[in-house]
């Protein structure tokens, strides 16, 4: 076998810019339309409902395409792949900025969410094959503070371009983004492509997406339509269950599968993706509910609930920035156990927490979280791939981020579920005591009586806030046992070669 070549240092540099701006601009866009929603809403004259495909129409779009990004890296070329991506999602971006009318942004949207769906898992595979393997650390450092710059700036940049200069401006800025990724991919990436012959499996293709299509609208749709009490969400968890059942049937049974079932054999692989999966719920769906309890349950107006929230930010940053130079040095999987144990560390802080909690101990347990996602992100990437064989590589990764994207979409919406409905019973199990013949009510009389309706609305108002607190608390800890559960798993994994691997797919010619 032959040696293993790489670009040259100053163009692995300029290939890096141009795939983190292409992370960069479609992670961006998950969350920068979230706060326009209501101007977009006013501009077009929608209904609520209606505005809400907006983000539905982007986040399903992108579901279905993620699976179909590896074979078409297989059989037309990643960087090929790659930069017609960049183009659609450019183009789309401009024409959503300039859609005159919500079904033309609605449809703008959905090409958006197409495009963009293979950037993000082709990238990482990119970053992977142009690096050799000392270098891959700090490589996928830098994709990873790309992934997590995005969704951090949507809301504040969209915040910002939404009131000081238009809601159309939060698409129309992809447009420089899109054409300064384009030209680092096109001139720098140099392709070697070799052609296979494995058809498209259409049928499984069809299965997967159905399935995928159904699971995300439940997702989208359930807590608006109150989940299982109505019809629409029955149908779709029932089409999202039987065809992911056929799925998994025909890739077991047919003669070249659209998933290849050969990839889970891989032990990292499987349970790598088993614990991005378990991670994407918590910590996906851990950080709304926190953002939701500081502001409505505590009190805290947007600005604070945002600069507590900034810790996350910084210590996910600095510890990417470390564990780059520590996982040449360090087994990835002790990093990994060490990341899950800072994640536990900030869930118990939080199962364990009052209405009297502090702002500097919230600040605390954002700072852990980052710290833990930080240092979790890269080993888990990075060991995943270690053992997987270079041709399944692009397949690989798609599926890894297809699992991670819904496994967090089902965190958030899950976890939130189970909050609002925890609230409520808790709330009703505590009304039924303020009563005239509880000991605790007549021992408070005459401060307070069952007859006097101001005394009675603000027992009832403290009432509703505590029962609020121990329903986040309740919900806390449920993913406090979650992630002990999966921690263990990281130890389970194989330790990753850092043996010179063969000649990559994209070099410097």
């Amino acid at each position: 076998m032959d040696s293993a070549t790489y670009p040259d240092p100053s163009r692995r540099l300029l290939i890096t810019g141009a795939t983190i701006l292409a992370v960069l601009m479609v992670t961006l866009d998950g969350t920068i339309a979230v706060i326009a929603l209501p101007h977009i809403q006013s501009a077009l004259g929608a209904s609520q409902d209606q505005i809400a495909w907006v983000l539905t129409s982007y986040l399903l779009a992108g579901a279905i395409a993620t699976p179909l990004a590896g074979w078409l890296a297989d059989r037309f070329g990643r960087v090929r792949v790659m930069a017609l991506s960049v183009v659609g999602f450019t183009i789309s971006s401009v024409a959503c900025g300039l859609a005159p009318t919500l079904e033309f942004l609605v449809f703008a949207r959905i090409v958006q969410g197409f495009s963009g769906a293979s950037l993000v898992p082709l990238s990482q595979v990119l970053l992977l094959d142009i690096n050799p393997p000392e270098k891959q650390g700090p490589a996928i450092a830098a994709f990873g503070m790309g992934t997590l710059l995005g969704p951090m700036m949507g809301p504040v940049l969209g915040g910002w371009l939404t009131e000081y200069v238009s809601w159309r401006s939060i698409f129309l800025v992809n447009a420089p983004v899109g054409v300064v990724a384009l030209l680092g991919l096109m001139i720098f990436a140099k392709e070697v492509h070799l052609s296979r012959a494995s058809p498209f499996d259409a049928r499984g293709f069809a299965f997967v997406s159905v399935s995928i299509a159904a699971f995300q609208l439940m997702l989208d749709r359930g807590q608006m339509l109150d989940w299982f009490d109505s019809t629409e969400i029955c149908i779709e968890a029932t089409v999202a269950g039987l065809f992911a059942y056929i799925a998994v049937v025909h890739m077991l049974t047919a003669r070249d599968p659209f998933i290849k079932p050969v990839i889970f054999k891989d032990r990292n692989f499987l349970l790598g993706t088993m614990l991005s999966a378990v991670t994407g719920v918590f910590l996906t769906g851990v950080i709304p509910i926190m953002t939701s309890m500081m502001q409505q349950l505590l009190g805290y107006p947007v600005l604070l609930a945002g600069l507590i929230s900034t810790p996350r930010a910084i210590g996910n940053l600095l510890t990417i920035m470390v564990v780059g130079r520590l996982v040449s040095v360090i087994d990835a999987r002790y990093l990994i156990f060490a990341g899950m144990a800072l994640l536990v560390g900030s869930l118990s802080l939080l199962s364990s927490m009052s209405l009297e909690v502090s702002q500097a101990r919230m600040g605390f347990v954002t700072f852990l979280q980052g710290c833990g996602s930080g240092l979790l992100f890269l080993p888990l990437t990075m060991i995943v791939f270690s053992t997987l064989p270079r041709e399944h590589r692009n397949e690989g990764s798609t599926i890894f981020t297809l699992v991670r994207n819904l496994s967090g979409a089902a965190g958030i919406s899950l976890i939130q579920a189970a909050t609002i409905r925890d609230q409520a019973q808790v709330q009703s199990h505590l009304v039924e005591r303020v009563r005239a013949d509880n000991p605790v009510i007549a021992w408070s009389m005459p401060d307070f009586d069952v007859t006097n309706v101001p005394g009675v609305q603000a027992i009832m108002g403290e009432i509703s806030r505590q029962a609020a607190m121990v329903a986040y608390v309740n919900s806390y800890r449920a993913i406090l046992i979650m992630a002990v559960l999966a921690a263990p798993l990281a130890l389970l994994m194989r330790k990753a070669s850092r043996a010179p691997e063969p000649v990559p797919s994209v070099h410097a010619e």
